[in-house]
């Protein structure tokens, strides 16, 4: 298994605009079948608050519903990938340790509050 550390740590904009902060593993079996490796893949949701005049971020896992760690991604769905920049590793980081200290209803309340203030329809997608 990946140690969650600062090393491969990417951003990911999918062909559907989803933005994805992960640890991303490319490995022999990876390269032959087309598909990187996500490790704590999180779907990054952004809003701006008109009356604060700022930007606010949160960090949700981007298949809330799996045990696994991992998920692989078909390279064809990716439209760019980048370093994860300095700013915002910790907070990836961070994220991804707390959702692991959740159990099923945290986890389901956090992504219940999230949806509702990041999302005007309260809709995951």
């Amino acid at each position: 298994m990946e140690k969650l550390d600062k090393d491969n740590l990417k951003v990911i904009r999918l062909d559907n605009g989803e933005i994805i902060f992960s640890k991303v593993v490319v490995n022999d079996r990876s390269k032959d079948n087309g598909y990187l490796e996500l490790h704590w893949p999180m779907k990054v949701m952004m809003k701006f608050n008109d009356d604060k005049r700022e930007s606010q971020m949160a960090l949700l896992k981007w298949l809330p519903f799996t045990d696994t760690t991992f998920v692989p991604l078909a390279a064809r769905c990716i439209m760019s990938v980048s370093e994860l920049g300095e700013d915002y590793q910790e907070f990836y980081i961070n994220s991804v340790k707390e959702d692991m200290g959740h159990n099923k209803d945290q986890e389901m309340n956090k992504m219940t509050k999230i949806l509702e203030d990041f999302e005007p329809e309260g809709l995951m997608n």
